[in-house]
């Protein structure tokens, strides 16, 4: 499925994007250097042709594009196909030859887009489960004091209508 390379510090190796080392802007820049030299044109040739289809290229950014230093934007992929007749997914080497390698592309494209939408529904999850337990933690706090500030002006009340000693004396005698 095109060219490896080796994991980088923001790669999650466990289930990543490239987790199996497929590296789309070196894939795109060996297909683009394949299709160049097959139609026998130079560097030069591309980078007019880029620029004829309204963009500014110089020989130096196909031979970054075609090394794979340089990142490809969508819309000079998709002008990079049409110039040369293929489709975008030709340029990045990820057209299926046979049906059942259709079918599992599709489902191993289906289930990834599946596993990052799950786990960015659990981690909303999580920081949602997060945010409601110090929710709960600073209410339980509020009620302790509000429960504390209570008593204390129930004693105070008690006081002041002298109504300790007739708790403790309900029909008033003393």
């Amino acid at each position: 499925m095109g060219n490896k390379r080796e994991p980088t510090e923001g790669d999650d190796v466990k289930g990543g994007v490239w987790q199996y080392g497929y590296d789309p802007e070196k894939t795109l820049g060996e297909t683009l250097k394949r299709l160049r030299v097959a139609r026998g044109m130079s560097q030069e040739d591309i980078a007019q042709m880029m620029n004829m289809a309204g963009f500014t290229w110089r020989q130096t950014t196909v031979a970054k594009t075609e090394g794979g230093s340089r990142p490809v934007r969508v819309n000079e992929a998709a002008a990079l196909a049409l110039c040369f007749g293929v489709s975008v997914n030709d340029l990045l080497g990820t057209t299926a030859e046979t049906p059942q390698q259709v079918k599992i592309e599709s489902a191993y494209r289906a289930t990834f887009s599946a596993s990052i939408s799950t786990r960015l529904r659990a981690g909303e999850a999580q920081r949602q489960a997060e945010a409601a337990r110090r929710e709960y933690e600073e209410s339980i706090r509020d009620l302790r004091e509000m429960e504390r500030l209570h008593e204390e002006a129930r004693r105070a009340f008690d006081e002041a209508f002298d109504l300790a000693g007739e708790e403790a004396h309900p029909d008033g005698e003393g």
